[in-house]
């Protein structure tokens, strides 16, 4: 290999369609070494690492764990950081994704774009590839999913498709790690060169003619012209030079529908390479065999029993004996061996009795109520990640569509929706894939009856203590009646607040395929690590605050009956609110309020306030306080009351509207406690 600036650090832009495997791409660059934040103005995810693979005495080789103390100060390295963009089709700025990208590649001006390719998919693929090579930027083409090209009898001439297009190919495997390592070789090389090829599409005489001029006149990448003449509007209102729109109109006189022009010259290339390139080498097994699954769970009688019926044996086996035996483990461990040697130790060291008891009965059964609750969440994302990467989530908004329209919404609407059984806060971020504002808006206003894993503690508590049998069942029922106030409330909203026509849906289905225990494995640490970080931030500055005004009074002396503290005078003028829903005692009221914190609060809170020290005791504890009636409507009314603060501010950011947030938080509050008594109520009649 070509010897490169030794030292350098290179900043590679990781761009392709969704479903094209850029994310476990990306995951297997950066290993778990990357960043995870917002791009600047937008709640739209930014993940950003260093590559794990490094270029060093011209050689490329894999730095494991052990060799990076090694390298850690060898000045000699060429570290590559490796900027994930987000998945879009195309670079027209249709939505928030697209113009991320774009402005990314124009003014942050990366050494290389790695574009990953489905092989699968190859036409749908080269579209943004067309697009991405007249950025003129250096750019490298990872053709993933060989593998699975070959199982659908398929083969594509590398060389051939390379020499239409103009662009350095690299086969690889991205789930499988193969070829991962010579492509990184390649893109260095091209990087280090600024190897910027030819451009794969050309265009008639005249329309060549004008993009060039445009490009010189306004100083800008070749797409950039070429938008310009589709009259993009981002890019038409920042025009420097009055000839531009001389060139402009005359081409258009030309031309009726430029944007047009372009898509279909582009396309025509893309079909003349595909057909050179893809050769047919036997049945299409994948395609067979995702058609035989469809045809089974897209029934339209079977679809929605069979998804219910999945979810239903999810949550059968998260809460049921399996989960609970994990958690019971975890609660020996924490909160009876670790809690005893750590009250042992400060009893030996002479510890204060009051920093004794804020370390352990405070922080750790505080803290420890929650962590317990850590392998169910996990089981449930695990599931999760692997129905996600099966492919059969993208199913269920389709399944969902048909009955969401004649209820008078979108099926888009309910991707996001499935976000929501993890968090919030990305959910919700989510929602500016939506074209459509009405759309975007509404969706907002639905996803807080999603319930997120954070209340996961509380319903795994609560079932253990009041519904040990049939746990499973009680947590599905919740989730469910989740689903069903939120399709409830979105019909009233759409003829309401946010009346408008439904837009035409859309969405690619990918086909099935067998998810890796690697991608899965690090898509469900992935949503579950928010649960970890929470527990050791939010959660125990949490339990710190409530022991602290459980043991104190208004004049700040310790009590002895938390009932004189001032948690406990708080919680007595807030109570009688909750009587109707059946648990009007001042410990449940002020473990509500500490849940707007974050809702595993609620369970820290708990553990504190009825001064417990582990999840046996708690349960119980609740188990004494609350009935089974009354356990339900407290559940119901977790279920639906606002979400925590950080969604509720994503919540303001993207409905850009005080009122509607407002109108958002005091809909969610008033339905909670309506149906919370409304259970209670209609319960107590038959109990």
């Amino acid at each position: 290999m070509t010897k490169t600036d030794l030292g350098k650090e290179y900043v590679f832009a990781l761009a392709g369609n969704p479903n094209s495997g850029k994310t476990t791409l990306f995951n297997e660059l950066t290993g778990s070494h990357y960043q995870v934040g917002n791009w600047a103005g937008v709640t739209v995810e930014r993940k950003e690492g260093i590559c794990k693979y490094v270029f060093h005495n011209h050689i490329t080789h894999f730095d494991t764990h052990e060799h990076e103390s090694e390298h850690k100060h060898d000045e000699s390295h060429n570290h590559i950081r490796i900027v994930d963009l987000p998945g879009i089709y195309s670079l027209s700025p249709n939505s928030a994704e697209e113009v991320i990208t774009r402005d990314y590649i124009i003014k942050e001006k990366p050494d290389l774009i790695l574009n990953i390719v489905d092989a699968t998919n190859l036409e749908r693929n080269l579209y943004l590839t067309t697009q991405l090579a007249e950025m003129e930027t250096p750019m490298i083409i990872a053709l993933n999913m060989m593998d699975a090209l070959e199982s659908n009898g398929a083969a594509i001439d590398i060389e051939a498709l390379e020499k239409k297009i103009g662009i350095k190919i690299m086969p690889i495997s991205a789930s499988k790690g193969r070829g991962v390592q010579d492509l990184v070789t390649a893109a260095l090389e091209t990087a280090a060169h600024h190897e910027v090829k030819c451009y794969p599409v050309s265009y008639k005489p005249h329309i060549e003619k004008a993009v060039r001029e445009i490009k010189e006149l306004e100083n800008v990448p070749r797409l950039c012209a070429i938008k310009i003449l589709e009259n993009d509007e981002r890019l038409s209102s920042n025009i420097q030079n009055e000839k531009t729109y001389d060139i402009i109109k005359n081409t258009n006189s030309l031309v009726t529908d430029m944007e047009t022009y372009f898509a279909d010259e582009r396309y025509r290339f893309i079909r003349s390479a595909a057909h050179d390139a893809v050769t047919k080498t036997g049945p299409n097994k994948q395609a067979e065999r995702t058609k035989k699954i469809d045809a089974v769970v897209n029934h339209p009688a079977l679809a929605i029993p069979i998804f219910i019926g999945i979810m239903f044996l999810i949550f059968q086996i998260t809460f049921g004996a399996f989960g609970t035996m994990l958690s019971d483990l975890v609660d020996t461990l924490f909160n009876v061996h670790f809690a005893s040697l750590v009250s042992g130790c400060f009893e030996r060291w002479n510890v204060s009795s009051f920093l004794t008891g804020l370390v352990v009965d405070g922080i750790i059964s505080g803290v420890g109520g929650v962590v317990t609750f850590f392998p169910q969440i996990m089981l449930l994302f695990l599931f999760l990640s692997f129905l996600e990467d099966s492919g059969y989530m993208a199913r269920t908004a389709f399944i969902m569509d048909k009955l969401f329209v004649k209820l008078g919404l979108s099926g888009k609407s309910f991707v996001p929706m499935i976000m929501g059984f993890g968090c919030s806060v990305p959910a919700i971020m989510s929602v500016r894939t939506l074209e459509n504002e009405r759309d975007r808006k509404l969706t907002l206003l639905l996803i807080p009856f999603m319930s997120c894993g954070a209340k996961m503690p509380v319903y795994a508590i609560f079932t253990a203590a009041l519904f040990p049998n049939h746990a499973g069942i009680v947590t599905f029922s919740l989730y469910f009646l989740g689903i069903i106030l939120g399709i409830l409330s979105g019909i009233i909203f759409s003829k309401t607040v946010l009346k408008g026509d439904i837009p035409p849906f859309v969405l690619e289905l990918p086909p099935y395929r067998m998810p890796t225990l690697k991608s899965t494995f690090h898509h469900m640490w992935d949503k579950a690590k928010d649960f970890a970080v929470r527990a050791g931030t939010v959660l125990l500055l949490a339990s710190i605050i409530i022991w602290l005004l459980q043991n104190l009074d208004l004049s700040l002396h310790m009590v002895s009956d938390s009932r004189d503290s001032i948690i406990g005078h708080i919680g007595r003028i807030i109570a009688p609110v909750f009587t109707p829903c059946g648990f009007g005692n001042w410990q449940a009221a002020v473990s509500l309020i500490s849940g707007f914190a974050a809702k595993e609060a609620v369970v820290s809170t708990m553990s504190i306030l009825y001064g417990v020290n582990s999840t046996t005791g708690l349960v119980s504890s609740l188990s004494q306080v609350f009935t089974p009636l009354s356990a339900y409507s407290f559940l119901v009314f977790v279920l639906l009351y606002v979400p925590c603060v950080a969604a509720v501010s994503a919540l303001k950011t993207e409905l850009n509207s005080k009122k509607l947030t407002f109108f958002s938080v005091c809909w969610q509050i008033g339905a909670a406690w309506i149906m919370s008594a409304l259970v209670y109520q209609i319960g107590s009649l038959f109990v």
